[in-house]
C-alpha cells in the first residue's frame, strides 16, 4: 500500500482544509469523550469512513486513476490513525 505503481504515496499530498477540519473534530470528540457509548458511537462512525474509503480507493486502481488513489490512501492513514486512538481508548478504560 505504500506504492502506487512505483510511486511513494509519502509524496506530498494537498489535503482540502475542510477535510482536515474533520478530522480535528473527531480527534478532539476522542478526547472529550466522556463514556464507553460515545466512544462505540465514535467507532461505528469510523469504521463507516473506512468501509467508504476501502470501495472508494478499490475503484480508483480499477481505472487507474492514481491522482485520486493517493489522495483516497492518505484520507485512509488518518482515518486508520482515528480507529488507533480509539481502541487504546477502549483499553485503556476496559480495564
Amino acid at each position: 500500500m505504500l506504492r502506487l505503481k512505483e510511486e511513494d504515496l509519502e509524496k506530498e499530498t494537498q489535503m482540502d482544509l475542510g477535510f482536515l477540519d474533520r478530522i480535528l473534530e473527531i480527534n478532539e470528540s476522542i478526547l472529550e469523550a466522556d463514556s464507553s457509548e460515545e466512544m462505540e458511537r465514535l467507532q461505528a462512525e469510523n469504521q463507516e469512513v473506512l468501509d467508504c474509503l476501502n470501495v472508494e480507493i478499490s475503484k480508483a486502481f480499477r481505472v487507474e486513476d492514481k491522482t485520486l488513489a493517493r489522495k483516497l490512501l492518505v484520507k485512509l492513514k488518518y482515518y486508520v490513525n482515528i480507529e488507533e486512538k480509539i481502541k487504546a481508548f477502549q483499553i485503556k478504560y476496559s480495564e
